[in-house]
């Protein structure tokens, strides 16, 4: 028998409190907008989720739609500003005192962690320097999708290969960390404010080695009442976090398709929630004056694509992967996602340092794409198997993939895999998927975010491996490595732009779409906004006092 959990109990009443068919509104009015009405403190907000986010663990949760939550139960030595009206991409201190001080000629950073930071329940102890070092090193002991962030660290490959008890690159002293690096790395002190580095309690993982995404031990503006995979999950505000939330407790319920999520926000019983808009809804909600202002565009800095596995035939041949370029039109998937995106050429997106317009397979050439798959020994055309997730609108994206690779002879036998594990098993070289949707946000406003992850062949993983394509031409490689270690901005960003053609011309993937993120959320609430880094602040949306009624 399990034994009787005081918090998970009140966490099932709360649920059933607030039923899933009743109106949260009262039929109170409230004014329009994200910036509009009297924030009141306190209060419960709801948001609706289609399926689970691949993981809590800080360590490894890695999704655009798991973001919100992850960032809402940690913290990270650098962060971000939560002030819409600021530069939300310049790093500022979060759990540190102050930014680092360099040293070294870029090689060494120095830092010390604020006195007043705890982890929540069950540990309720400060926050040291030594928990920094035992979560970056934890990320080598769970095969971490964020590993490559912290690979330049001296003695990280010796402890990536057991060869080191400890990364000797990463010295604890009370509450000072200096943080010392093989070669100089503009871009590492982003990786400090990734949510791979936020500090877990060595206490509580090691005997939840396993499940310690229903076992989170907080350092944000919330804690993690329950977990309860494809039903819901329950955060309470952290009475020890140094930044306290507006809102008491949020519910995520799971496995709401994103048409019934938007009939929910319309209805009044749900806030908001992590999905994008659908087609048919977009245009709906964006034209009527009831919703337009609810619904909230943005550009997020990304890259929607197809991988195409360079080392699993019949895509080890340059000519077959240039003829699916050749065969895929950018202009329809802007017409699936209804005009939320720019067709994309090019790895970078437009607004990132390095980005230039793409100068190959700019128009749809089936003759051509014929004629190389003549060229590689296919005349006849060929059978492929190609994977996406079940989350619009990558089932409609890749639909109409298939059709237009079916024009140019290449039939593409489609397999839909549930969103919650797809980037798991896509992530899996053993698994040898020749075609897969890929997708990639910005994680920090540097060129080495997209080149030096998803196409650096020295990092290819065994596990949560983001090299969808498999690219490893040593001579790219070797590129992407220079230029990480290159100190000046606009020489780095030049070289990110050679590096994109270079990329584009052997085609391990075929680029189609820099989207636009929307979301819709219910007028009774406020104080939300895009944020490029962490997606969404959950702490600052608040929900609003009702409008007077005219007597």
């Amino acid at each position: 028998m399990k034994a009787f959990r005081p918090a998970a109990f009140l966490a099932t009443l709360l649920i059933l409190a607030l039923g899933c068919g009743r109106s949260r509104t009262g039929g109170q009015s409230y004014p329009q907008g994200p910036r509009s009405g009297v924030p009141q403190k306190g209060g419960t907000l709801v948001f609706l989720r289609e399926t689970d986010p691949d993981y809590l663990d800080p360590g490894l949760a890695y999704t655009v739609l798991g973001a919100p939550i992850v960032a809402a139960l940690g913290r990270t030595l650098l962060g971000y500003s939560r002030n819409p009206d600021s530069n939300l991409t310049r790093l500022q201190p979060d759990m540190a005192e102050s930014l680092p001080t360099v040293l070294d000629s870029g090689r060494v950073y120095a830092m010390k962690l604020r006195a007043d930071e705890r982890f929540g329940a069950p540990v309720m102890r400060h926050v040291t320097a030594a928990d920094i070092k035992y979560s970056i090193e934890r990320l080598f002991r769970i095969d971490s999708p964020g590993l490559s962030f912290y690979m330049n660290l001296q003695g990280a490959e010796d402890f990536a290969a057991h060869r080191a008890k400890e990364i000797r690159g990463i010295e604890a002293r009370g509450d000072s960390l200096y943080f010392r690096l093989v070669s100089a790395r503009p871009a590492f002190l982003y990786a400090l404010g990734m949510t791979f580095s936020c500090p877990v309690p060595r206490e509580v993982t090691e005997s939840h080695a396993q499940d310690y995404s229903q076992h989170i031990v907080s350092t944000g503006p919330y804690d993690l009442v329950e977990y309860v995979p494809r039903r819901h999950i329950i955060l309470v505000r952290n009475p020890v976090c140094r930044i306290q939330p507006v809102a008491d407790t949020i519910v995520i319920r799971l496995g709401i398709t994103a048409e019934n999520a938007v009939a929910q926000i319309r209805k009044g019983q749900a806030d908001g929630g992590f999905f994008e808009l659908p087609a048919s809804e977009y245009a709906r909600l964006k034209n009527n004056p009831e919703t337009s202002k609810e619904v909230q565009v943005a550009r997020d800095l990304s890259l929607y694509y197809v991988a195409l596995d360079t080392q699993v035939p019949p895509f080890t041949d340059v000519r077959v992967r240039q003829a699916v370029a050749w065969a895929v039109d950018q202009r329809a998937q802007v017409k699936v996602w209804c005009g939320k995106g720019d067709e994309a050429h090019e790895i970078l997106p437009e607004g990132m340092p390095g980005f230039a317009p793409g100068l190959l397979y700019r128009h749809r050439d089936l003759a051509r794409a014929r004629e190389l798959l003549r060229e590689a020994g296919y005349p006849n055309g060929l059978d492929v198997r190609f994977y996406t997730r079940n989350e619009e609108p990558d089932p409609r994206s890749a639909e109409v993939i298939q059709a237009e690779l079916a024009e140019a002879g290449i039939r593409a036998k489609l397999e839909i895999v549930d969103g919650a594990s797809y980037w798991a098993v896509t992530g899996r070289p053993s698994n040898k998927f020749p075609m897969v949707l890929g997708s990639w946000i910005m994680d920090f406003p540097e060129g080495s975010d997209f080149f030096d992850v998803i196409f650096n062949g020295e990092r290819i993983t065994q596990v949560h491996n983001n090299n969808l394509s498999m690219y490893n031409v040593p001579e790219v490689n070797a590129a992407i490595d220079r230029n990480l270690s290159e100190l000046d901005p606009r020489t780095r960003a030049e070289e990110w732009t050679r590096i994109d053609r270079r990329i584009m011309q052997d085609c391990p993937i075929v680029p189609y779409l820099h989207a636009r993120n929307t979301r819709f959320y219910s007028r009774r609430v406020g104080g939300y906004f895009y944020h490029p880094i962490r997606v969404l602040y959950l702490d600052q949306v608040y929900v609003k006092r009702p409008e007077a009624r005219a007597s």
